[in-house]
């Protein structure tokens, strides 16, 4: 479910490795919330020059991202230009560092990011980057993160023994038909069904999660780390 405190007057920070990672994990509520809502983006690689070193593909693919930005009237993502596929190779610390430096200056109190366990490393690396900038410190102003899911990559790794279990829904009914729409920005990225990063996929994924909460259509995160800040102190639940 989503409260009436989720819905006005947060600064949201989405961290994804890749994009279309954005839109695939959370576009419907990135429709939902956007209104009332301060959200910013941050993409740690461009999404291709690990399989195509093609700097008219990247220039493409970047394209895709800002034309759908601006359709969304969303501000311009930061791009951080880290190679696609390879973020196990970078200094942690490195990546931690670009990350702090813009939520310190944007100051989210929600962030959204990978699942710890999704098959491609950047995805793994993008959680674990952000748990790391996001850690529970009197400056850090981050309350509450939560993990998305990302198809071809969260459901490819549903058969190990730490899997997705979402406990958290928002409900995306109104918003479904332009999350569709949104993601046919990524042309690039699109594949036939039945893979499951097809736009039939992606609507059987939302219908399944509605099922689950309640609704006709939803998306689905796991609650990573919340916290309740009560005069000068800090009271967490983390993850078990």
């Amino acid at each position: 479910m989503v409260n009436s405190k989720f819905l006005k007057k947060n600064k949201i920070l989405i961290i994804a490795a890749h994009p279309d990672d954005e839109i695939l994990g959370c576009g419907g509520t990135i429709l939902k919330l956007k209104k009332n809502n301060k959200i910013k983006v941050i993409f740690l690689t461009d999404g291709i020059s690990a399989r195509k070193s093609n700097k008219k593909l990247k220039n493409k693919r970047k394209k895709e991202c800002l034309n759908l930005f601006k359709y969304l009237k969303l501000d311009k993502p930061f791009f951080l230009d880290f190679p696609d596929n390879q973020l196990d190779k970078i200094p942690l610390l490195k990546i931690v560092k670009k990350i702090e430096k813009i939520l310190f200056n944007f100051k989210p109190n929600i962030v959204f990011t990978h699942f710890e366990n999704c098959l491609n490393v950047d995805h793994q690396i993008a959680y674990k980057s952000t748990i790391t900038a996001c850690r529970p410190l009197k400056k850090n102003p981050v309350e509450k993160i939560l993990s998305f899911e990302v198809l071809s990559s969260t459901d490819w790794a549903a058969f190990s023994n730490k899997s997705f279990q979402p406990n958290y829904f928002i409900n995306i009914t109104d918003q479904i038909k332009e999350k569709l729409h949104s993601i046919s920005f990524y042309k690039s990225e699109l594949r036939n069904y039945p893979h499951s990063r097809s736009l039939k996929s992606i609507e059987t994924l939302a219908r399944s999660r509605g099922t689950s909460s309640g609704f006709k259509f939803a998306e689905a995160f796991f609650i990573v780390r919340e916290l309740e800040k009560w005069t000068n102190d800090i009271k967490y639940k983390q993850k078990t």
